[in-house]
């Protein structure tokens, strides 16, 4: 009687591999069999696909055309200010209580207006400030030129009162307000 023959499940190739050789095995065997229950359970393992069997679909997109764009324009210049140089100074009354030295302005600040040019800045004094006609009256000297003007008028082209009271008012240049007191000089 003849012995029979042990048949073992496994290849022989696996069956002489070592112990983490086999556990890798099973983990790529593992992987394998899970995408394809993926394929299978998502639809995408015996459908069609998409555009293998129509014929090609040629888009023509319409010829490019070239134009030549210039900057946009940004409708004013903007004036560079220094963030660190207020723009009224107080001035401290005198021994007698009369305002002290007017502060003059260091420097000059001067804007861009496109191609390099440069525009120098409009000197604004607050000279006095009265009642005439039961109003209450600024003189304000910008660039050297005198100006008298109450709450809501327009001087100079670009400066308008906003307020006034005994000693200082505020004023309006473009969208920018600002405040002087008598004998007070600012650059805008």
């Amino acid at each position: 009687m003849t012995e029979p023959v042990k048949s073992s499940r496994l290849p022989a190739r696996i069956r002489n591999m070592g112990r983490r050789d086999r556990t890798l095995a099973a983990v790529l065997i593992g992987m394998v069999i899970l995408a394809v229950l993926f394929l299978l359970l998502s639809g995408g393992g015996g459908g069609t696909i998409e555009g293998v069997n129509s014929p090609p679909v040629v888009r023509t997109s319409p010829t490019p055309t070239v134009t030549s764009t210039a900057p946009p324009e940004t409708g004013q210049a903007f004036e560079g200010k220094d963030p660190f140089q207020p723009l009224v100074v107080a001035v401290p009354a005198g021994p007698s209580g009369s305002p002290g030295p007017t502060p003059t302005p260091t420097g000059s600040i001067t804007g861009v207006n496109g191609g390099g040019n440069t525009t120098p800045a409009t000197t604004v004094t607050l000279i006095d400030i009265r009642k005439q006609g039961g109003k209450l009256v600024a003189t304000v000297d910008v660039n050297g030129k005198d100006y008298n003007a109450s709450v809501g008028q327009t001087f100079a082209d670009n400066f308008r009162v906003i307020e006034l009271s005994s000693s200082c008012g505020t004023f309006v240049f473009g969208d920018e307000r600002f405040s002087l007191c008598k004998g007070q000089q600012v650059n805008k």
